[in-house]
């Protein structure tokens, strides 16, 4: 018992749980076996863990839990309008002798801060929105896992060939 907390202080990690409904369930026993980890930091963050009551395709039931303050899962920058913006911004720059090396040193200089202010201003962070169908085709591979944990836990509680 001491070895894993000795493991987890390490690294700076707690558990995350908040209940001990049973997390695994077979046709023999039921039993909290899954813990959620998590650094120090996200303790604040932390705010409910749950086991679902949702059929799962395993012996191992669905745990939900909830940040405050989360993120979209996956944020993207788009750069369709870069380069009309970069274009933009090198035809309004100044006049360059590019043949000195001041001039020079100038024209690398305005070409970098384009660079960055065309993308900072034309590729914000958006968040990537499923498609319908991807939702609809997630639900039916759910429906059709549940369906199969329960054959698989109805054959491991009578191990029958009918089963």
């Amino acid at each position: 018992m001491q070895c894993y907390r000795e493991f987890l202080n390490s690294w700076n990690l707690e558990i995350l749980n908040q209940d001990n409904d049973p997390s695994y369930c077979s046709a023999r026993r039921l039993e909290v076996i899954n813990i959620t980890l998590g650094s120090s930091g996200l303790i604040e963050s932390f705010k409910s863990w749950e086991v679902s009551s949702e059929p799962s395709p395993s012996d191992h039931r669905h745990i939900l839990f909830t940040l405050e303050g989360s993120l979209p899962v996956r944020l993207i920058k788009n750069p369709s309008s870069f380069r009309e913006g970069l274009k933009g911004l090198l035809e309004r720059g100044p006049e360059m002798n590019i043949k000195d090396e001041a001039g020079l040193v100038l024209a690398i200089l305005h070409v970098q801060q384009a660079l960055i202010s065309a993308y900072e201003k034309n590729c914000p962070l958006t968040p990537v929105m499923r498609e319908k169908h991807s939702l609809k085709c997630t639900y039916e591979l759910k429906c059709l896992g549940s369906e199969v944990g329960r054959l698989f836990n109805k054959y491991q509680a009578d191990k029958t060939p009918q089963s």
